[in-house]
């Protein structure tokens, strides 16, 4: 998930799916609530493209809901690894403004995008797909609603996002490359490279422990290696069906549930339904024809180019079928016996055909067989109504200048208090603890709030579960204690100066090896292992699937005869002097060359596009408001002074 991060924010080109990215990050509900694409007053936005504003919260949304989704595949992902990780926020910005810049230039060049283009678009977004499989807009305005999205902010997010693709998409297709510019890279793959390499390791051994003084010293030049982030302490108390109280349903409750819902308890009938809907009268028949004469009903689907899921409606009563499709449909399904096809029935989008795949009945069934049923569905609905008492009375005190302490009192909430918590919910003062998933759920509120705001309401999950919330008090970030961490400096420091020595003693050995001693007999009056040989061409790596060692790397930059360094994690290094070429032949391996014709095509394009783009942004006035980008990134990663 990083790479992917890192590869859409190394290229302009991906510029033309960021937006779409993010509007998907949105929709699905991993987004910031109330953050725009754009918008917010110049004076505070990060910067202002073409005379349009881009918002802290923009970029805070973008680089929220990436961590976010990065860390479904590292859970201990901080916000400062993940910046660290794509190369800062600035990283984000620059690429954030670019995609701007392209909508805007698009725009400012007569181009448009047209209204069908976009509803189409969004009728597209699986998170706004209904029972049926299709787009829905009552669903879709609901996942809107909850993320308090303005219904023109996503319009005009996808409008963008349509206009940078027909700018970019044109520009970067891949174009055929050149015989003459495709061989020489050819042969770069299976030329064979030959030579010797010799690690030089940085070991602690022999180094001697460091005294008090140099401890403190090495503690106060690396201090921001120690670095606790930001943490808050969080108070909440739990709002939920657990915390109240209510009375037993009563018979006669019970008895005017059972009569309310006669209709649920009689005897009835429900059928699996599948449906094709087909653009005219005469595609609708012959299709209806080919069922009749042996073929499937999902087969012949399938030979429209339909896929299962595009063809099942359910199971479903009369009355849901007929809102899921139509009255006329619902009722030449349910004339039908099980495994029956429908002749072609007229619809809003034109013919449908349905097929009856099964049929469940179910009997009638007495107030007595369904008692408990009832007392479960009428205790709950009586705990929901009561939860959201709570929640409104809870609220109009916090409404009427209640404090947290006083709100819980008033309403013998038990008051939760967690340890100072990072932002991914890990207390560093206490190893031990772990973040239920109330805590979880909480984490994001309690980071845009301090001990002075006043205490919210928030919702848990679904399932009428909420908490109060109130931050406790704000810990800035500083520098871990060196008494609650000197093992760990103490190692820091031996691993700093064992990497000295062994940088010391590769550049001894690099000079040696350049003046003409041999490197075996370099490394053994060094009293380090012996060079290993080596032999490989690029081709042989990529097969491998393996990731090419550093000294690898060096391997293929050098000439034959020279020799350099390769610096390796943990400070040690590698010492690399490439012998010899063999040369391959790429007339020998056909495939090979139309592969990097291929590939060198693609980049081919890119490079326009990136040309292109920085055209683009030439032509766009773009002013930068670096204050607010370095407040920002502070307050992400936790580092920002306090106020």
């Amino acid at each position: 998930m990083l790479a992917f991060f890192r590869r859409v924010l190394s290229s302009w080109v991906a510029v033309a799916i960021l937006g779409l990215v993010m509007v998907a990050f949105i929709v699905t509900g991993i987004g910031t609530p109330g953050g725009g694409l754009t918008g917010g007053a110049n004076a505070n936005a990060l910067a202002v493209v073409g005379g349009e504003p881009v918002s802290d919260q923009a970029i805070r949304g973008q680089a929220e809901a990436m961590l976010r989704d990065a860390q479904t595949q590292q859970p201990d992902l901080t916000m400062g690894g993940f910046l660290d990780t794509i190369g800062g926020l600035n990283i984000l910005i620059e690429q954030y403004v670019a995609g701007q810049v392209l909508a805007r230039w698009a725009a400012d060049h007569g181009m448009a995008v047209n209204e069908r283009l976009i509803g189409s678009e969004i009728a597209q977004v699986p998170a706004f797909r209904g029972p049926t499989g299709q787009f829905d807009e009552n669903t879709m305005n609901a996942l809107l609603a909850r993320q308090r999205i303005p219904f023109n902010q996503l319009h005009d997010g996808i409008r963008d996002d349509l206009l940078r693709r027909q700018v970019v998409t044109p520009i970067s297709t891949p174009i055929s490359a050149p015989e003459g510019l495709v061989a020489p890279y050819a042969r770069l793959l299976i030329d064979r490279r030959e030579g010797m390499i010799g690690l030089i390791p940085a070991t602690p051994e022999g180094i001697a422990p460091p005294t008090e003084a140099e401890l403190q010293a090495f503690y106060r030049g690396n201090a921001r290696r120690y670095i606790v982030p930001e943490r808050r302490v969080i108070r909440y108390a739990a709002i939920g069906p657990e915390t109240v109280q209510v009375a037993p349903p009563t018979e006669a409750e019970i008895a005017a549930a059972y009569k309310a819902d006669a209709a649920k308890y009689a005897a009835g009938e429900t059928r699996t339904v599948s449906q094709v809907v087909l653009p005219d009268e005469a595609a609708a028949k012959a299709f209806v024809a080919r069922v009749g004469g042996g073929v499937s009903f999902a087969q012949a689907a399938t030979q429209r180019g339909l896929a299962d899921a595009d063809i099942r409606l359910g199971t479903l009563g009369r009355d849901a079928l007929a809102k899921a499709s139509s009255p006329a449909m619902a009722e030449a399904v349910f004339a039908l016996p099980s495994g029956g096809t429908t002749a072609p029935v007229r619809s809003p989008l034109g013919w449908a055909v349905g097929h009856v795949d099964a049929i469940e009945r179910t009997t009638a069934r007495s107030l007595p067989q369904v008692r408990d049923e009832i007392t479960a569905t009428l205790t709950k609905k009586k705990r929901d109504e009561a939860v959201a008492a709570l929640v409104a009375k809870v609220e109009d005190a916090i409404n009427d200048g209640a404090t947290f302490a006083e709100v819980a009192g008033q309403n013998k909430l038990t008051v939760v208090t967690t340890p100072p918590l990072l932002p991914n919910g890990t207390a560093p003062a206490d190893p031990a603890f772990t973040a239920d998933p109330t805590v979880t759920a909480l984490l994001k509120a309690a980071s845009s709030v301090g001990p002075d705001d006043e205490p919210t309401v928030e919702t848990i999950d679904p399932d009428q579960h909420f908490a109060l919330l109130s931050v406790a008090s704000v810990v800035p970030a500083a520098p871990t204690p060196l008494a609650q961490i000197r093992d760990r400096v103490t190692q820091d420091l031996l691993a700093s100066r064992a990497a000295e020595r062994a940088r010391a003693t590769a550049q001894r050995l690099l000079a040696q090896v350049r003046k003409g001693q041999a490197m075996p007999a370099a490394f053994a009056a060094a009293k380090l292992p012996a060079p290993q040989s080596v032999g490989v061409a690029q081709i042989e790596i990529a097969r491998s699937g393996q990731p090419v060692p550093p000294a690898l790397r060096t391997l293929f930059r050098l000439a034959p005869g020279q020799v350099e360094l390769s610096p390796l994690p943990g400070g040690s290094w590698s010492l690399v002097r490439l012998e010899r070429i063999t040369p391959g032949d790429a007339k020998q391996m056909p495939a090979l060359v139309a592969a990097t014709r291929g590939e060198m095509g693609s980049v081919l394009g890119r490079e326009y596009a990136d040309q292109f783009a920085a055209a683009a942004r030439a032509d766009v006035k773009i002013s930068r408001n670096q204050q607010a980008q370095i407040r920002l990134e502070q307050q992400l990663r936790g580092t920002a002074s306090a106020q």
